[in-house]
């Protein structure tokens, strides 16, 4: 058993290396024969037997030229389409396109009450004591301006401060206990031209810059969580006054944005207000808003998301780019300390950071707040922005103090980025350029396919018999010699029969009877070659005797010819 085992396993191998040599030789002949027959301009003179040497070449040539000239002009396309596939315009109908008022933060100097903090430590901390009310009392102060700059002097401060006492809240609900009050943050307010209760509208949000508290914010904070605030503050071309005029109680850092972000570190305070300052602030609304064609296209290719393209984990509602970065710095948090700092917003099974990963975030502040980590944000595909076009500071006028945000005119203007090189255009474009220079079209290619794979394996199966035959017979054929004499010579062959002695023949004179004779001998050669691919179709003999075969229909002896 194991020697008719070794037998068999020889007998395979044998076949397979058989099977492989034949289909080589099928690959070779449907190369021949789709180099005759192709549609691609000059590739039909390369393998067109009898035909010179050097033309060969130079068909070869002007084709290889036409392929890298059309493959570097197809890449520049491929380039201009994964780099700036959409352009931007102007869109004038103003009177469709909803003027929400933008976002205005007021963030106090000295975010906190003292004698609020003291009361608060006074009671808890420093359980009636006031001496110790009096140490403890900077620590709930620090607390509401809170950040990872000053992180460490927190830690600091809570070193004198009892460790069980202090666990007994979390940070976050200390720095509520300090924090400044909406009512002594504002003296007075004016939306639109008309007087409104400041606290009713500015909302006290605790972020990466403190408290502060918001107009027209999409959320307010509280001590356990942060929650979404209702409809915003919408205008009308028809108000008395597009402005927002508020008068701080004491000195303030002012930021303007719009009212779809996030509000966090990523912003930076247009207005640095002080105590008997007047600033004028004339803003203009730039929005920016892509069709839905652009869906066609990758997040990398348009440069933008959809806000309804991504769900954020922590900010679900919509997608924009300042939620997404302060997602990435919480989860980079979460990820190197393994608990959320108090000025972000709580989550569900994440702990909120104590006294004792204060150590933690000072370590890891900068790997947090690099942004060279959250490269995954891109702008939303709409966004809008608010540029500040005038800004007027008056400090002569002691009886006239305050901030006023107003529109210098009514936004008229919006921008439109819509696909300029989408997936039509850019099969459009390969296959002009790939017709102009080559001839080749989607059907060249399915030809390709065609010819070296279903084609190829079929003469395999079907005229294995004849491949056999074309592969002995070319074995057998002797070399050519090599000449080595330093004579012209021309590209011709022998004649039929005789055998070869040298690969080229030299070249006699046409008054020696050579040149009547040199178009015989090609046109010879030329059909010889052609019968080592068009023999007789002979098929083995399986057992067939003779009458068996004459009782064959027609149909029955067909073969497959390539």
């Amino acid at each position: 058993m194991p020697q008719e085992k070794r037998v068999h396993e020889s007998t395979r191998r044998q076949r397979a290396l058989e099977t492989l040599v034949i289909f080589r030789r099928s690959l070779i002949y449907q190369t021949k024969e789709f180099f005759q027959n192709s549609t691609l301009h000059g590739v039909r003179y390369i393998a067109e037997t009898g035909r010179p040497i050097g033309e060969k070449f130079m068909w070869f040539c002007f084709t290889s030229i036409g392929a890298v000239t059309a493959l570097v002009i197809i890449m520049s396309l491929w380039e201009k389409f994964q780099t700036n596939p959409t352009i931007t315009g102007l869109d004038t109908d103003f009177h469709n396109q909803n003027v929400v008022f933008p976002t205005t933060i007021v963030c106090p100097e000295a975010a906190f009450d003292h004698e609020k903090s003291y009361a608060a430590v006074y009671k808890s901390l420093a359980n009636y004591d006031d001496t110790h009310a009096q140490m403890f009392a900077p620590f709930l102060e620090l607390l509401t301006s809170l950040n990872f700059g000053n992180i460490r002097d927190a830690k600091v401060l809570s070193e004198s401060i009892p460790k069980d006492q202090l666990e007994e809240h979390t940070i976050r609900q200390w720095a509520f206990e300090g924090h400044i009050s909406c009512e002594n943050t504002f003296v007075s307010c004016k939306y639109r031209d008309e007087d409104i209760p400041c606290c009713d509208h500015f909302e006290p949000i605790y972020t990466e810059h403190g408290f502060c508290y918001a107009f027209n914010s999409r959320f307010k904070s509280t001590a356990t969580e942060d929650i979404k605030t209702g409809a915003p503050h919408d205008l009308y071309e028809t108000d008395k006054k597009w402005a927002l005029f508020f008068v701080p109680n004491s000195t303030s850092r002012i930021f303007i944005f719009s009212n779809e972000e996030y509000f966090g570190s990523d912003f930076n305070a247009q207005i640095d207000w002080s105590e008997s300052q007047l600033v004028e602030v004339r803003i203009s609304k730039k929005n920016t808003y892509t069709t839905d064609d652009a869906r066609q296209l990758s997040i990398g290719q348009r440069k933008c998301i959809f806000s309804d393209e991504v769900k954020l984990n922590y900010f679900p509602d919509v997608y924009t780019f300042s939620s997404c970065m302060k997602q990435c710095r919480m989860n980079k948090a979460i990820k190197l300390c393994k608990c959320n700092p108090p000025f972000y917003k709580p989550i569900n099974n994440v702990p909120m950071c104590m006294v004792k990963d204060f150590d933690c975030l000072d370590e890891f502040k900068a790997n947090i707040t690099n942004i060279k980590d959250c490269l995954q944000c891109e702008l939303s595909c709409s966004k809008t922005v608010f540029n500040i076009d005038k800004l007027i500071k008056i400090m002569d006028r002691p009886e006239s103090t305050g901030v006023l945000v107003e529109f210098l005119t009514w936004p008229i203007i919006r921008y439109k980025r819509e696909v300029l090189f989408g997936w039509v255009d850019l099969l459009v474009s390969f296959g002009g350029i790939a017709s102009l220079f080559l001839g080749f079209s989607l059907l060249s290619g399915v030809e390709i396919i065609y010819y070296f794979t279903l084609r190829a394996c079929c003469m395999v199966y079907k005229n294995r018999q004849e491949l056999y035959e074309i592969e002995e017979r070319i074995r057998k054929e002797p070399p050519p010699s090599i000449d080595l004499q330093l004579r012209l010579k021309s590209h011709s062959t022998l004649r039929m029969g005789t055998p070869p002695t040298s690969a080229v023949l030299q070249v006699k004179p046409v008054g020696e009877g050579g040149g009547g004779s040199q178009r015989k001998h090609e046109m010879s050669f030329y059909n010889h070659t052609k019968n080592l691919y068009r023999s007789p179709k002979v098929l083995p003999d399986h057992g067939y005797g003779s009458t068996t075969m004459k009782s064959w229909k027609a149909s029955d002896q067909a073969q497959y010819i390539p």
